[in-house]
């Protein structure tokens, strides 16, 4: 669009986080080894050079739409097809500034939703009525009765809206140039509360300026470990930069330039950051390559958009950095080694110690299950268990150990089983679909079909007179059938 010029537990999952440096450096290993200590095999892994298609994270575009036309799914599955997993659905509803949205908008959404959904994509959501910097908006009580309308529809699909961006107000909006007098704080506090209800608990919303969210809050405090993924305005507030490296202050994005910067560095290792770029001032000069994936590292952003401004970012190919900041935008998950008991009786429980590096410069910021399979190798029904580890506190830099127990059924069939992890969408719709479960940057096999990460890992179960009862409350369960 055009812009103006100016820790958690799971019942017997243990995380640790142990401090290192983020340098997005990929440094493979590889070998299997036996601890005499503790009796527990170790795998080791090589890290994958390649681009990674993973949900809600890289490059998006931005697809501008009406109350009337349909977004066509060929589009969205070319948009697939060249490795994105988001897409930008900016609705301007210039016709419905002083009445209510015509009652097939909500099925237009819907649909839209859905063939999104039939790409294998996540949309990222904003309302506006105009496009203009002299372009009338609609009074408040208008803007909240079109939230109530698309209430249900946001409701009903919500595991494809990776986010919203609180929008309505003023061009494009942003917040800016009301006609209705809205750039205000007790409009924009009207409107997010407004957004707090109407959005399901489990997802965010982008606002312009961290002063907008701090404004709101009552404080300049940014998240932690202790204060995020709770359904509290704090942990549900997330930002939106629309005009990313056109200056010092990207256009008024920051007022207090350090401090804003380090307030959104803490807090988005936590809620999204994404946005786009936008024409520098005249007389500025344009910002290189390296200072861009600086800045997209340091504040820990997910997602950019491709196509604005074209210009600047074409700039940022000298030195390879466009594709550095397309390859590691967002999370990038790799393994180091895992742990694991190889001989296991059935009602026994099994050890399963998971290390984590993130070389993204961003984390996961929406709920996802971790699921260990056991499948066995002579073709049976596999044995599933959601471990309750939550892959968001995985943070770029900062090397993670994640240690589980997972108690066997005791009719379990005696053999062998390949151990695979599996990172699949929380969203009951999604769960079964491969393009929204998150593939490692190993070079371990990725099934492109299941969705599941292969950890190179047999398990022997065998019975075992001497083997102690299982006490975990994690048990493995048969995977119901599709």
């Amino acid at each position: 669009m055009k812009k103006r010029h100016c820790i958690l537990l799971a019942a017997a999952a243990f995380l640790a986080v142990a401090c290192g440096s983020n340098t997005n450096e990929e440094n493979p290993d590889n070998g299997t080894k036996k601890n005499p200590e503790t009796g527990l095999k170790t795998v080791t892994y090589q890290l994958s050079n390649d681009e990674i298609a993973n949900p809600e994270r890289g490059l998006f575009t931005q697809y501008e739409s009406n109350a009337k036309d349909y977004v066509a799914l060929s589009y969205l599955r070319k948009l697939r097809s060249e490795g994105k997993t988001l897409v930008q659905l900016m609705y301007y509803l210039n016709d419905y500034r002083d009445k209510d949205l015509p009652g097939g908008f909500a099925t237009k959404l819907e649909v839209d939703l859905d063939q999104v959904r039939e790409a294998g994509m996540k949309a990222i959501l904003r309302f506006a009525y105009t496009n203009k910097q002299d372009g009338a908006d609609a009074p408040m009580h208008i803007i909240k009765r079109h939230l109530d309308q698309i209430k249900p529809t946001l409701h009903k699909q919500v595991g494809v809206i990776a986010c919203v961006q609180a929008g309505f107000i003023g061009a494009w909006g942003e917040w800016y140039y009301s006609t209705n007098k809205l750039n205000n704080p007790t409009a924009y506090r009207q409107l997010l509360d407004k957004w707090l209800e109407v959005l399901p608990a489990e997802r965010c919303i982008q606002v312009r300026t961290p002063k907008y969210k701090q404004e709101y809050v009552g404080n300049a405090t940014p998240l932690n470990d202790n204060t995020a993924f709770k359904n509290t305005p704090a942990a549900r507030i997330a930002h939106h930069n629309d005009a990313f490296m056109t200056d010092q202050t990207n256009m008024g994005t920051y007022g207090d330039i350090d401090k804003d910067k380090s307030y959104i560095a803490q807090d988005a290792l936590y809620v999204p950051l994404g946005g786009e770029t936008a024409v520098p001032p005249s007389g500025v000069k344009w910002a290189k390559g390296e200072e861009a994936w600086n800045e997209v590292n340091y504040l820990h952003w997910s997602f950019l958009n491709d196509a604005y401004y074209k210009e600047l970012l074409k700039t940022w190919n000298t030195g390879g950095y466009f594709n550095k900041i397309k390859k590691f935008l967002g999370y990038r998950l790799a393994l180091t080694k895992v742990e694991y008991s190889e001989q296991n009786a059935p009602g026994s429980d099994i050890t399963v110690n998971l290390w984590m590096n993130n070389y993204g410069t961003a984390c996961m910021y929406n709920p996802r299950l971790a699921i260990l399979v056991l499948s066995p190798t002579d073709g049976g029904r596999e044995y599933i268990v959601s471990t309750g580890l939550d892959f968001r506190m995985v943070k770029p830099g900062k090397p993670t150990n994640m240690q589980t127990k997972i108690k066997l059924p005791e009719n379990m069939p005696e053999g062998k089983y390949k151990l695979f992890l599996w990172l699949p969408d929380k969203d009951k719709k999604l769960q079964d679909n491969p393009k929204y479960a998150v593939q490692l940057a190993n070079t371990t096999t990725w099934g492109e079909l299941t969705g599941y990460n292969d950890l190179n890992i047999t398990l022997n179960v065998a019975k075992d007179k001497n083997a102690k009862p299982g006490t975990s409350s994690l048990v493995f369960s048969k995977k119901e059938r599709p």
